[in-house]
């Protein structure tokens, strides 16, 4: 797996089923409040209809934002769709080529949650012409409207290999609700969009999916007015992949001015999380060996792309290929979650130990950090989670915080903490913190009221941020920005995001030192 060479094997096989989806998904169908009332908007030469759902919020589905990238136009970076004529905007388009990942990550939760992994339906049907959008707004956008509202552009994880923007937990009315614009979106995914092999580097440069983000920013820069949108106050908010996608797109100076601030949830974001050249080509060439020609892997049909990616790179990450340095930098709003890697540690405590022995010994400092992982907790499990979730999602978020205060930018750091109820096991896992941000559910993740009041919390503090880049309002707990300069991360007030919110210190960031220090 691309930048896991330094830790112990199992924590490989954990990262890939840890990145592979995101969190529990809703499986009812959306409310329509009135199939008389269906919203119509004009975008340039088109007239887009949508549906009326329940509360007041209009949803317009399935929308193409770029010229399908289907035949010589397969690994060429997208350009935007003309949009003409009558567009049926009710129901989603279909998601990108990808294997079973997502599906297989949302069973194995469900079981863990106590239901039958049957309630998780199949993957949806997917084609390479999938480069749609979809749009919540809080309602029929008024013609003369003075300011649009904000805008909240979500980028889903999947390791770059898999997800779709309609995932039933990215469904945005709830979120819309509270005064936002959201927009979800596809982008093509592992040998259709993040392969740079050498036979095809005049046409790209192995930054096709990142190409489809960009490209969708542009489509709401130029159409979300239509919509209700405010083009100045776009947010781009993603989780995991889509945590890595955002830093990355800071790192192409094409993407600047596209959006105005950041919300990276649990981003993967080690050393190799941003490609190489040369590491991008080795990840294609992995697939198919430097001799094959463009007219030989254009023989391949997507089915076959996805097949040979499984089969030869087994669930690795998609690292996107940017330029080595970050090339501008927006107010960031950032935080993992406190249980990363807990419901993929190895269920026999000896392997788990063999993996927490094995990642100290390739440390600089592994003596203090073995100190300092028992006096953090007695329980061998947390200790293997926090091996294997600081270098990976803990630290990198207080570094980005940190360089981000320094460029002078507001900065905001979270941990969140809550655990649903139940004897699952998993913590505070990868992904749970979707459901709240998002105000969705499955019907068997388990629930409580506190759930339901940390979701609102949550949420608001989402939009606050979206609004003016300072998640702080009226009635929420104060959050303190990340200061510039912090010497130790283990001393700076973060916001913790559990049965309740408050700001304060957390202890296990005194690790990041101590992974972070070289060998001397």
């Amino acid at each position: 797996m691309i930048g896991l060479t330094a830790y112990a094997p199992w924590r490989a096989a954990l990262l890939a089923l840890a990145l592979a989806g995101p969190v529990a998904a809703e499986t009812v169908a959306p409310r329509i409040a009135s199939a008389e009332r269906q919203p119509e908007i004009a975008v340039g030469a088109a007239r887009v209809k949508g549906l009326a759902l329940a509360g007041g919020v209009s949803a317009f589905l399935g929308i193409p934002y770029a010229t399908p990238p289907v035949g010589d136009r397969r690994w060429h970076v997208s350009t935007l769709a003309r949009l003409r004529g009558p567009i049926d905007a009710t129901r989603f388009g279909a998601a990108c080529p990808q294997g079973e990942g997502t599906t297989l990550w949302y069973r194995k939760l469900a079981v863990a949650m106590g239901s039958d992994s049957d309630v998780v339906p199949p993957p949806p049907p997917g084609a390479e012409n999938c480069l749609f959008l979809n749009i919540w707004s809080p309602a029929a956008p008024r013609a003369k409207a003075a300011k649009g509202l904000p805008v909240m552009v979500w980028v889903h994880g999947g390791s770059n290999i898999s997800g779709y923007g309609h995932e039933p937990d990215y469904r945005g009315a709830r979120l819309a609700g509270k005064g936002v614009i959201v927009v979800t979106l596809n982008y093509r995914l592992g040998a259709l969009g993040f392969f740079a092999h050498p036979a095809i580097a005049d046409v790209s440069a192995g930054r096709q999916g990142l190409s489809d983000q960009i490209t969708a920013l542009r489509w709401v820069q130029a159409n979300i007015a239509a919509f209700g949108g405010d083009p100045a106050r776009v947010t781009l908010f993603g989780e995991s992949a889509g945590g890595t996608d955002i830093v990355a797109l800071m790192h192409m100076p094409v993407a600047r001015g596209l959006f105005a601030r950041a919300i990276v949830e649990s981003g993967y974001l080690p050393d190799g999380a941003l490609a190489t050249p040369a590491a991008a080509t080795r990840a294609a060439l992995d697939l198919y060996g430097r001799d094959v020609s463009a007219a030989a892997l254009a023989q391949h049909s997507a089915q076959e792309l996805v097949r040979a990616e499984a089969e030869r790179r087994k669930g690795q990450f998609a690292a996107p290929l940017v330029p080595p340095k970050q090339a501008f930098r927006v107010p960031l709003l950032i935080g993992s979650n406190a249980d990363e890697f807990r419901m993929d540690l190895p269920a026999d405590p000896a392997t788990r130990g063999a993996g927490e022995a094995s990642t100290l010994l390739g440390m600089a400092h592994a003596g203090d950090a073995a100190h300092l992982l028992q006096r953090l907790s007695n329980d061998p499990a947390t200790r293997a989670d926090l091996l294997a979730s600081a270098p990976v999602f803990h630290c990198p978020a207080v570094t980005l915080a940190g360089e981000t205060s320094a460029a002078g930018q507001p900065t905001f750091v979270y941990r969140f903490e809550r655990v649903r109820p139940g004897h699952h096991g998993f913590g505070a896992y990868h992904g749970a913190e979707i459901p709240y941000v998002f105000g969705t559910g499955a019907a068997w993740l388990p629930s409580e009221p506190v759930d339901r009041a940390l979701s609102d919390t949550v949420m608001r503090y989402w939009v606050n941020f979206a609004k003016g880049g300072d998640p702080n309002g009226a009635g929420l707990p104060v959050w303190p920005r990340w200061p510039v300069g912090a010497a130790d991360p283990a001393q700076i007030p973060v916001m913790h995001l559990g049965a309740t919110a408050h700001a304060a210190p957390i202890a296990d960031l005194a690790l990041c030192p101590l992974i972070n220090a070289p060998h001397s």
